[in-house]
């Protein structure tokens, strides 16, 4: 069986590329497809060397649609990408509507070939952290409660994914999910085994050289007013004072910086060399590999590179400064709720007193196994057979 996924940021990627290889380990995707809407998102994924070189271990392949600027090549082009719609059986599975001429394509697969299409609503984070990441941006553009339930329809699809219950899922987005095909929820599909076990295997190739031990794993974010907080401090002035604060344990901890899609790195760069920082690196090693190794996560502004640290077993710390209203609504707490283990609400003093704990001390912030499986439900193998055997 042939798979093609259609994946338009590194965050969708990590969702499908784990479900791929568990695919692929039972047999039931030869040779997947990943496809990003243009040129350039293919560049930002191919720098993922991690994701890259795991989806050439099973046989699969990371390509790109409008590959040129001339529009008669790309034409040509996109057809020669597309071509296996034409004679196999294809199961596609679109995180957004990837154009007029892939539809037509996937119609004729279904049509003559008994191809499927499916439309992936994964939202890869618990329950309850999902609702207060819609909850932050209606408070802070200041929209009110909705007095009447919209309605998100879907047709046209053989099946959806949904990382929650269809329930969760309208409560989160505070709509009524209608479709005319079958919900698959396949849980929290970052955390399959399959995937894992390749990190696992592959962790010292990738991290020889010049990573050393003990790290933080700093996670790089947007370097603007994030998200149109009316009271907020910008989070270039976030990263400035906490890079002012965690430069005091240079010679004892090195700094692995992660840059983010959206992170502009030449101003990232000059605000890094503006504090004097030193004892660092900047790596575009997939962010499990150095979470996986790091002594603790650091992110400064709600990022939910934490959700995948608590996962894995890694302390997260999250310096950040939000919205009134929203840190009202939140009682005081990160956005992510448990997820973060240390929340420091601007307030320098108590991050340096958080910092010292945690270079300087062997403690390891232990997880509740129960509420984890709750948290994070992963499929196992015998489920994703049975789950798409009968596509």
């Amino acid at each position: 069986m042939d798979y093609i996924f259609f994946t338009k940021s590194i965050l969708s990627l990590d969702d499908f590329f784990p479900l791929a290889v568990e695919l692929k380990k039972a047999g039931m995707a030869s040779q997947p497809l990943f496809i990003a809407p243009n040129r350039q998102t293919y560049e930002y994924l191919r720098k993922n060397i991690v994701l890259y070189e795991g989806i050439k271990s099973i046989g699969g392949k990371l390509t790109c649609l409008y590959r040129y600027k001339n529009r008669y090549m790309n034409q040509i082009y996109n057809i020669i990408v597309l071509r296996k719609y034409i004679y196999k059986k294809v199961i596609s599975i679109e995180l957004y509507f990837p154009g007029k001429l892939v539809s037509l394509l996937i119609s004729y697969n279904r049509r003559l070939l008994k191809g499927k299409r499916v439309r992936s609503l994964l939202f890869n984070r618990p329950f309850e952290q999902s609702i207060n990441c819609f909850e932050y941006i209606r408070i802070v553009k200041g929209e009110p409660e909705k007095n009447e339930v919209e309605e998100k329809v879907i047709t046209g699809y053989d099946y959806v994914l949904l990382s929650q219950t269809k329930e969760q899922y309208e409560e989160i987005h505070k709509l009524k999910l209608i479709v005319d095909c079958p919900i698959i929820r396949v849980g929290y599909t970052r955390g399959l085994p399959e995937w894992q076990r390749f990190l696992d295997k592959n962790e010292s190739r990738y991290l020889s050289g010049e990573i050393e031990k003990p790290f933080v794993f700093f996670s790089l974010n947007r370097t603007n007013r994030w998200l149109l907080g009316e009271d907020s401090t910008p989070s270039d002035e976030l990263l400035k004072e906490c890079l002012l604060v965690l430069k005091k344990f240079n010679n004892d901890i090195m700094t692995v910086f992660k840059p983010h899609n959206n992170t502009d790195m030449d101003k990232v760069v000059a605000i890094i060399e503006s504090t004097g920082y030193k004892n660092y690196i900047i790596s575009y090693l997939h962010p499990w590999l150095l979470i996986k190794n790091a002594k603790f996560t650091f992110s400064y502004t709600p990022s939910g590179i934490s959700v995948d640290a608590h996962f894995l077993g890694c302390t997260t710390v999250e310096y950040a400064h939000y919205d009134s209203r929203f840190y009202k609504y939140i009682k005081g707490q990160s956005m992510y709720l448990d997820s973060v283990d240390f929340f420091v609400h601007k307030d320098t003093r108590q991050l340096e007193k958080v910092l010292k704990e945690l270079i300087y001390n062997d403690s390891k912030v232990q997880r509740e196994p129960n509420k984890l499986s709750d948290d994070f439900p992963v499929l196992s193998q015998d489920e994703i057979k049975e789950t798409f055997c009968n596509m």
